[in-house]
């Protein structure tokens, strides 16, 4: 029952890593529907629905709600629910997505970093009903977390590329959020839930696996955590702006680059009378490679074999 379990676990691992590698394959060639902002409309509409309907009224917003700590999911003061919903608010008021630009990053982050270290830790089988509707501990927990992924993904993919202000906002929207939960964490005296704001989320709740990994105390564990959690979400920014930086990132003109290389090597100094200085070369290499680009392929290659 145990190679059954991690089994299953593995496949759900696999199929959200497959989600993203396939959005990000066909995301240059959908762009006429993701420019659409009836696409978003409908999309953020239906999960937001989704999210409502099974996981955010039932076991938080109702008043009949009687389990546990009802107001940090009340007041969305974990990070994945809150991404969540923001993220499919943002796309259907929004159809510039500027705003779920910002949300994108966390929301891949927290979906990728809970799938792939959480799931099925809470269940000793994983049926039908716990993808897709969850238990009564974590209601929707890999289906409320594949949708981060899904959304924060297709977003990223589908916007122009982040710049550092786009970086800059993105730690102004996690400095506004981090204050929000420390501000209900205290008027609630909440001890749990709080995305990581209470040693006890570190120790015995949801992060409890950082510290089991590392091997070190909670409170090591929260450092640690929150350290990697930036520099990942960072990276996720700089690596979007990369690949947009190709145009609808075609990979073909990726390999067009070689004619570069080839052109160095055609063009390296030949004779005495050329400068010897390694930084004279760089700048008559930068001109002629200038002048390279101004041409086209053919007249390109023609000069060169001349």
């Amino acid at each position: 029952m145990l190679e059954l379990h991690n089994m299953e676990i593995a496949v759900l691992d696999i199929i959200t890593v497959l989600s993203v590698v396939l959005i990000i394959a066909v995301g240059p060639y959908i762009k006429k529907v993701t420019n659409n902002w009836f696409f978003w409309i409908i999309l953020g509409g239906v999960l937001m629905s989704y999210l409502i309907v099974c996981r955010f009224y039932p076991y938080g917003w109702s008043p009949d709600y009687d389990g546990g700590i009802p107001e940090s999911r009340k007041y969305l003061l974990d990070i994945c629910p809150f991404c969540a919903l923001a993220i499919c608010v943002a796309v259907v008021i929004d159809p510039t997505r500027k705003l779920a630009k910002i949300i994108a990053p966390f929301a891949l982050f927290g979906g990728l970093i809970t799938i792939l270290g959480g799931i099925g830790q809470d269940s000793p089988e994983l049926t039908w009903q716990y993808i897709f509707i969850g238990n009564d501990v974590n209601p929707m927990y890999f289906m409320m977390h594949w949708i981060n992924v899904v959304m924060g993904i297709l977003v990223l993919v589908s916007v122009p590329k982040m710049r550092w202000a786009d970086w800059i906002y993105c730690n102004l929207f996690a400095g506004c959020y981090y204050s929000y939960v420390a501000i209900m964490m205290t008027a609630f005296n909440l001890q749990q839930n709080v995305s990581g704001l209470c040693i006890f989320d570190w120790s015995y709740g949801e992060y409890s696996g950082v510290s089991e990994f590392f091997g070190v105390g909670p409170g090591a564990a929260a450092a640690i955590g929150f350290s990697l959690s930036y520099v990942c979400i960072s990276l996720i920014i700089f690596l979007q702006n990369r690949v947009q930086l190709l145009k609808r990132y075609r990979w073909y003109d990726m390999f067009d680059e070689l004619d570069w290389f080839k052109g160095w090597y055609q063009l390296r100094p030949t004779t005495i009378n050329e400068p010897k200085s390694v930084l004279r070369k760089m700048v008559l290499f930068t001109k002629r490679s200038l002048f390279f680009s101004r041409i086209d392929k053919d007249t390109r290659e023609s000069i060169a074999n001349n």
